[in-house]
This record gives C-alpha cells, structure tokens and sequence, in this order.
C-alpha cells in the first residue's frame, strides 16, 4: 500500500480488560459450559479502534477514562505500547476498569458480556475539553461508537470545527442514532448488517444501507466474511472480503472501523478505504483476541 500523506485519527470510546474463554460451545439460557483454555487480554471498542488504526500507521490519540487499579494501568501501558497517544485518558478512582468477559466457540464465534465500570463516567464536559486541545484540523478524522453515553457523543459532534474534520461513529452496541440536529453535523456511520436493520427498521441489508445513507453523511454495513455495502452520493458499492480461516471474531468490527478512520485520515476516498477495511477486518479474526491479529498496511 502507498501512504499518503494523513492527518490524526481520535477516538472518543472504551478501554476494556478483556477476560476470553475458550468454550466447546456457546452456553445456551441455563446450560452450564466447561471451558477449554482462559486467557486475559485488552478491549475496549474505543481502545481497539486506536490501537488499530496506529497499527495502520496514523497518529492517534485515545479519550477515554480508566480506574485508579491494576487494570487501568495495565491497559494504558498496552496502549502506550502500540503508540497510542493516552493524554486525554482519565483515571477516575472512583470506579473499576470496564472488563469483558468474552465466550469463543471452535469456529469463532462469540458471544460478550461487559462491565462498563469507568467508560460510563466519562462526561461530555471531558469530551469538549479534550477535542479543544487537540485542536482538529480538516484532515483528522473523530471516531465514536454507542460504548459512549450519547451526551459524549453529542459533545463530539459540537465540539467538531466546521471546516471539514470527518465524523465517522460505529453504531454498536446498537441503539438509536445520536441526535445532534442541533449542531448541524450528521456523521458516516458504520454498523453490521443487524444493527443496521435495528436502526432503521429495514427488513433487508440493501434497503437499510440506503435508509441509514439517508439518515447520515454515507453509511458503510460490515457483512461478516461475506465483506461491505458502501451507500455515499446516491449509490451502494458492494465490497467482497478475502477468504480467511476464523479462530475469533471478536474485535473485528472495531479493526475494520480503526482502518477505516486511518485510511479515511489519508483522504483516501470512501469506497477504497471501505475495502482496506474489509481486508483488515479478515485479517483481524485470524487470531484469538480482539488484538490478536492486528495488521499493518503491508498486511493488507
């Protein structure tokens, strides 16, 4: 991949320590699981999605708040580590490092309990102050997801300058769409194939990427190890996904939205920053852990 020349990518989200057990199944509602392997790793939607998108080569900086505990530590450590810029991660003592605790089956697939712990008192106060300093420039690119408190995200979307920093918000957990009419900004989202159908009452993908466009500035739906639908100035772009064998997907979406924001950062135009995206989303489910398989531009 040629680089071209980026601006910075920031991430208004959550740091997780992430605890993963590998399971022969996926518990069923009252069914009791012995788990074949745990282990502990780092997560966060927010913290995944930084660690991602520096790992592909942008400046990246990190809002977030963590516990005064080993956790907190720890994870700021991993995140320094991958050349996460962790200035504008709060410690609050008041309140534990979120976890999460992450099932994987054989074939890959999870299922995720969180505890939010301290992601949930960043305030939007917070936010204001940590997008003023850093002073956005029309080619960095702000990143949140629906792991925030909508005020967060309607603080981001206010404090935005008006002179082209791009908004891009991955819209999971699913939930309704922030409501920022008031600041005359509409971010490109990213959502999965259900989520989008949840957002916008669709009962097929095409037509839920064509509402969600609509409803935004341009919307990318992630559709597994089958790729993307790209919906941006009236047409939808059907983005295939390499052929990978899947130990885990957890993590995934948030490497694809990390690329993305890279490349997007790049002034890469959308359809072909959606399909690094892709690319890197394959990449990442190749490996147990949401940072397990994390690529670099060569990678792709």
């Amino acid at each position: 991949m040629k680089l071209r020349p980026a601006g910075r990518v920031v991430v208004i989200g959550s740091v997780n320590v992430d605890r993963i057990l590998r399971c022969p199944v996926l518990p069923s509602p009252g069914e009791t699981v012995l788990v074949t392997d745990a282990t502990q790793g780092f997560g966060g939607k927010g913290a995944n999605q930084a660690v991602a998108a520096a790992r592909m080569g942008a400046t990246t900086r990190l809002v977030a708040k963590v516990g005064a505990d080993a956790d907190g530590r720890a994870a700021l450590d991993d995140l320094r580590g991958a050349d996460v810029d962790t200035g504008a991660v709060l410690t609050d003592a008041a309140a534990p490092t979120g976890q999460a605790v992450v099932m994987v089956d054989p074939a890959g697939e999870n299922s995720i309990v969180v505890v939010p712990g301290a992601n949930t008192r960043l305030t939007a106060a917070e936010v204001t102050a940590a997008l003023t300093a850093a002073r956005l420039l029309p080619r960095d690119v702000v990143l949140t997801s629906g792991e925030v408190a909508e005020e967060c995200i309607r603080a981001t979307a206010a404090a935005l300058p008006a002179d082209g920093t791009l908004w891009l918000h991955n819209a999971a957990p699913a939930g309704p769409l922030p409501d920022t009419r008031s600041t005359g900004r509409r971010p490109l989202v990213v959502a999965n194939a259900l989520e989008a159908c949840q957002l916008t009452g669709a009962s097929t993908v095409t037509d839920a990427v064509r509402a969600l466009a609509d409803l935004t500035d341009g919307a990318v739906i992630t559709l597994g190890g089958a790729g993307a639908l790209v919906a941006a100035d009236g047409r939808i772009t059907e983005l295939p996904a390499p052929a990978v064998t899947a130990v885990d997907t957890t993590g995934a979406g948030d490497v694809f939205c990390g690329a993305l924001a890279a490349e997007l950062a790049r002034s890469t135009p959308l359809v072909e920053a959606a399909a690094v995206a892709v690319a890197a989303g394959a990449f990442a489910v190749t490996a147990l852990g949401a940072r397990g398989a994390l690529p670099r531009p060569a990678d792709i």
